[in-house]
């Protein structure tokens, strides 16, 4: 195996202390901080009191604070929310210069965690200062590509804060999502469709029979009619890779889909 080590200059890390920080964290977040340990990724999310995901992120904890690791445009809108529901409270936050990392292998940082997203393979994600004689690093796509064949979306443009329900995409409501907790934001709504089993949509990989990347649109079946719509696409190397979400009927059946007449194939 090829070893492989990428820098993800798009996220940034968020650093949140204070004695009240565990009760803080876990009164707005939908997974239970209670669990976080210090060999695996946190994932979670804050939700609307809709229910839908405002931002999705990773909890380490470190010491005696706690980091989060978020998409780096959605870095002071995050640290802004957070402060509203901190009033009172003693915790406080602050944006550190840590290079956000991942690998394929083990190695030892400063802070290391592994990432369970990704079962069939062992995925690193690692927090350190920042090195000007880092070596061995490569263009994180092998990594957007492991993302995309594993149905892992993250940050604001795969995931636009506000219009994605937990339950839809698949990583985020079997590994951020937490009911055994209690109550957090948005949890009544989630609950509600969890045992009432009303799910019509889910978030779907594609790979997408193009050269280029397309217009984000809505998905349609041979006869024209929308089944979906696709939120996100990207090239990788020579090929187009897209995150959509789309009808279940339709991804349970095999179907031809199509977005602005270019062929989608479901990946996962």
């Amino acid at each position: 195996m090829e070893k492989k080590v990428s820098i993800l200059n798009n996220r940034s890390v968020i650093k949140i202390s204070g004695k009240d920080s565990l009760l803080f964290l876990n009164n707005i977040i939908s997974g239970d901080l209670e669990k976080i340990n210090h060999e695996e990724l946190f994932i979670t999310t804050i939700l609307s009191p809709q229910g839908k995901i405002l931002f999705d992120f990773f909890i380490i904890k470190y010491e005696d604070c706690y980091l989060i690791e978020c998409s780096k445009n959605q870095l002071n809108d995050l640290i802004y929310k957070l402060k509203l529901y901190s009033l009172r409270l003693d915790v406080t936050f602050e944006k550190i210069d840590l290079d956000v990392i991942i690998s394929n292998y083990f190695y030892q940082d400063k802070i290391s965690r592994k990432d369970l997203r990704f079962k069939n393979n062992d995925i690193y994600r690692h927090f350190s200062k920042p090195k000007k004689d880092f070596k061995n690093v490569c263009l994180k796509d092998w990594y957007d590509h492991l993302r995309f064949t594993n149905l892992c979306p993250e940050g604001e443009l795969e995931i636009p804060p506000n219009k994605l329900y937990p339950f839809e995409i698949d990583i985020i409501y079997n590994q951020g999502i937490d009911f055994d907790k209690g109550c957090f934001i948005g949890q009544e709504v989630i609950a509600r469709v969890k045992y009432k089993g009303s799910i019509k949509k889910k978030y779907i990989s594609y790979k997408i029979n193009s050269s280029e990347i397309i217009e984000n649109a809505n998905i349609n079946d041979i006869n024209k009619k929308i089944v979906g719509s696709l939120i996100y696409n990207s090239k990788i190397n020579n090929d187009i890779f897209g995150f959509g979400l789309t009808k279940i009927e339709y991804i349970k059946k095999p179907l031809e889909l199509f977005c602005k007449d270019v062929r989608l194939s479901i990946l996962n």
